[in-house]
């Protein structure tokens, strides 16, 4: 593994403030995931160098392909079981 994951907790706490402010805040969970930005992997300085212009190619393509619904991620959350 060359890099890390982003979690942007950032953006949702943003986005509860927003939601609570205009009066439409409810509770439970809320889950942001590549298609609203929530989640990504860090290419910044410290690793850039190690990442080809191919291996990132694939990396935007696979991103692309979840967030149009090609490739479908397991969530763990709806059965508690890693699917492989």
């Amino acid at each position: 593994v060359l890099t890390s994951m982003i979690k942007r907790v950032d953006l949702a706490v943003f986005d509860t403030f927003q939601d609570a402010r205009k009066g439409t805040w409810k509770a439970g969970f809320r889950v942001l995931g590549l298609a609203e930005k929530g989640v990504g992997w860090a290419l910044d300085e410290n690793n850039k160098g190690l990442i080809t212009p191919a291996m990132k190619a694939k990396v935007d393509a696979a991103e692309a392909d979840i967030v149009a619904g090609k490739i479908t991620v397991h969530d763990y959350m709806s059965d508690n079981k890693c699917d492989l």
